[in-house]
């Protein structure tokens, strides 16, 4: 293995390059195997901070001092919930984006290029859930690659290594639900009753 550089970073140079290095690598593997539910808290967290801005200076205009909080949680609450349910407008948005600039590219003209970035924007939030469990894979995997990589190991197994993690990855995020169901009488080779 080879020594750590001193600092990965100019903007924390107090923090070892050790310590740096295994919040990546956490950093890396949460966004492989649970990105699509980071992403969702992050959304929560991100615009219910600012919903809580919002709820609190609505409260101290027209709340009591002793009230007040109770305007912070709710602009909280509300505003998580608003982020979380806009998550795929946004997903929508950036693929729409991406569908565009790429037909743009291709030199297919300025109408098929806003043809094909509503086209991709309605896949995108249509498919919200799925396109953050592989967008999140992705750039888990090419954390992990560029982690491993410091961290000493040459480019073919820190390739290998980072591809099998991210394939898993992207089974554990889309595999379906696998909680067992109930048997039904049918399904267990009984008649079903009347009341069925």
């Amino acid at each position: 293995m080879m020594p750590l550089p001193v600092s990965l970073s100019p903007v924390l140079p107090g923090v070892p390059a050790a310590v740096l290095l295994l919040a990546l690598l956490g950093v890396s593997l949460l966004l492989i195997f649970a990105g699509r539910t980071l992403a969702k808290l992050v959304a929560f967290l991100a615009v219910g901070i600012i919903g809580a801005a919002f709820g609190g200076s609505i409260a101290v205009q027209y709340l009591a001092p002793q009230w007040q909080i109770v305007g912070l949680l709710l602009g909280f609450v509300l505003g998580g919930l608003i982020g979380v349910v806009l998550l795929p407008l946004g997903v929508g948005l950036a693929v729409g984006y991406a569908g565009y600039v790429i037909a743009l590219d291709l030199a297919l003209g300025p109408t098929v290029a806003i043809i094909a970035g509503v086209a991709s924007f309605v896949v995108g939030a249509l498919l919200s859930s799925k396109v953050l469990s592989v967008a999140t894979a992705l750039i888990g995997g090419l954390l992990l690659f560029d982690v491993l990589t410091r961290y000493g190991f040459g480019a073919t197994l820190a390739t290998l290594v980072a591809a099998l993690l991210t394939i898993f990855g992207l089974w554990v995020q889309l595999a379906p639900d696998r909680r067992p169901t109930q048997p039904t009488t049918t399904s267990v080779g009984g008649q079903p009753s009347a009341r069925d």
